[in-house]
């Protein structure tokens, strides 16, 4: 999907909903995707806003703690925590994969300078909303792990869209994108749905991670595994992979 594509949309959507709140959520979609803080300007051009109403818009949700002023240019706010954690701990997915992933850690990867983390899909990034890891992981690793990454860049990205069919690949990331990673997917379907990524989303890391998959056949979320790369143990044919497989499908059963 191209960016006049993903423009067209964003306009059309505003058309069909409240504008008002379509705007805000234009302003904090673009503060989220920014690891900077942005100027009125900048914000206004990232989300094909008028300037005068960015910054109505920018004041607005400062005073709900929703963003936050620094020196002119604006981020995410406080109050933007509080609604990602309720969220989190919302997540029934989450309850049902903690048990694994400790098992996982404790049994089978205790050894290991590893991370094991739990990533949803939100539009087109992989988000990570749980992570462990043992003692010996860099502490670089565990930082890095909680960033956001484009869906095609990650294992556990990788996994979620193997699940979807062409078209829902496409409204996911787009047509080219979809395509710089036709033939991963198709990998990713040959290892019983088993993903790995080698440095793509964190240079010198390899991720492992499978698809957790509801009754419904959609994908809710994904176990990812992740370990330094001169290190690394994983790979899609290893004892770990076929032991992620099954957990992912036994916590999918669980799934109402």
């Amino acid at each position: 999907m191209t960016t006049i594509e993903n423009d067209e949309n964003r306009q059309q959507t505003r058309r069909s909903g409240v504008q008002s709140v379509d705007r805000a959520f234009a302003v904090l979609d673009v503060l989220g995707h920014s690891s900077e803080p942005l100027t009125v300007q900048e914000v206004a051009k990232r989300g094909c806003l008028d300037r005068t109403v960015t910054h109505r818009l920018l004041k607005t949700l400062k005073c709900h703690d929703a963003v936050v002023e620094i020196n002119g240019s604006y981020r995410l706010g406080p109050q933007t925590v509080l609604m990602a954690t309720r969220y989190t701990e919302s997540l029934l997915v989450r309850r049902l994969a903690l048990p694994y992933m400790l098992d996982l850690q404790m049994r089978e990867l205790v050894d290991s300078p590893i991370t094991v983390n739990l990533s949803i899909a939100v539009g087109d990034v992989s988000a990570v909303v749980e992570r462990i890891w043992t003692p010996t992981a860099p502490l670089d690793l565990v930082i890095s792990s909680g960033d956001l990454f484009p869906l095609e860049r990650t294992a556990t990205g990788r996994s979620i869209l193997a699940v979807l069919d062409e078209s829902e690949v496409d409204a996911a990331i787009g047509t080219d994108r979809h395509a710089s990673v036709k033939e991963i997917l198709a990998e990713t379907q040959a290892n019983d749905g088993v993903a790995i990524s080698r440095g793509e989303a964190i240079p010198g890391v390899v991720g492992l991670a499978a698809a957790i998959v509801a009754p419904d056949g959609k994908p809710v979320a994904a176990i990812g595994i992740s370990c330094p790369e001169p290190q690394s143990i994983l790979a899609p044919d290893s004892d770990i992979a076929a032991k992620l497989a099954r957990n992912v499908r036994a916590i999918g059963r669980t799934l109402p």
